[in-house]
């Protein structure tokens, strides 16, 4: 007897897409009415909701149009320990440029511009309260809810399932990993940060497709938000008296060149030895 199967073969990408798009707002949906009805701590609640958003949405769409919660994700084992070296590098690289464009994006004005002001200091209150208790075991659950978590989940549903779906859709991995980048950018509902988070979504995309291992992408991701983590930590605890986490606390012109420099260096190095690679 034919064993039936939740699997829909031979799909087009852009069923593909609005289908994990569908399926990423109706669980939003769900998130949303547990907040409302289930009192909880707000750690918590942002862990559940990390978890039901991204990760279900990301486990049902797989065994959807994949046939599987994760044989569609790249894993290749070949030089993985040189791009997670290049992950960690790229991380404190990058900082200088991302700074500096935070900068520029956040000197941005508009008229109405107070209401998306009012919107980034919310999320700025919520990181801080977060970051308020100051205990090992609450350094250890921020890592986990607020470096760890967003690092795998987001990055299954970002590279993961959309941009390769992207790439499919489009025909152009450039435009593909540069629209993921956009929409991973506006999902997070800052806009005087989404500039420098576009930048971080190519640095995610292009280091998931050089690699072909998802688990790149992730410790970019996590360092990145454990960075963030640690200076809110030894801020509070009054190790250091700079927030790192300002925007423009880093930059400085020489370096910030220095920065796109090294970055552009790294990624023309990268296409050539995959066309180099191809040819062989």
């Amino acid at each position: 007897m034919k064993r039936f199967a939740f699997f829909f073969k031979d799909v087009k990408p852009f069923v593909k897409l609005m289908m994990l798009i569908c399926i990423f707002m109706v669980f939003t949906s769900v998130t949303g009415f547990i907040a409302i009805f289930v009192p909880m701590n707000p750690l918590l609640s942002q862990a559940i909701s990390q978890i039901i958003m991204f990760g279900l949405t990301v486990l049902i769409w797989g065994f959807m149009f994949e046939g599987s919660a994760y044989k569609y994700l790249k894993f290749e084992k070949k030089n993985s320990l040189y791009y997670f070296i290049i992950a960690f590098l790229l991380l404190f690289v990058a900082s200088p440029f991302i700074d500096g464009i935070g900068l520029w994006n956040n000197s941005w004005h508009f008229e109405g511009e107070e209401i998306f002001r009012n919107m980034e200091g919310a999320a700025e209150k919520i990181m801080e309260n977060f970051m308020s208790n100051t205990s090992i075991l609450g350094l250890i659950f921020n890592i986990i809810v607020v470096a760890a978590l967003p690092a795998i989940l987001e990055e299954l549903f970002f590279r993961g399932a959309m941009q390769t779906t992207m790439i499919n859709l489009v025909r152009n991995r450039f435009i593909g990993i540069l629209i993921t980048s956009i929409i991973f950018s506006l999902i997070h509902f800052q806009l005087f940060s989404c500039v420098p988070r576009v930048f971080l979504g190519l640095f995610l995309g292009y280091l998931y497709v050089f690699s072909k291992n998802i688990l790149v992408p992730m410790l970019f991701h996590f360092l990145n938000n454990l960075t963030v983590v640690i200076s809110y930590y030894l801020l509070n605890t009054h190790i250091i008296d700079k927030n790192f986490n300002e925007v423009g606390s880093i930059f400085n012109p020489f370096i910030f060149v220095l920065s796109i420099i090294i970055i552009t260096y790294f990624f023309i190095r990268e296409i050539k030895k995959e066309k180099s690679q191809t040819k062989i």
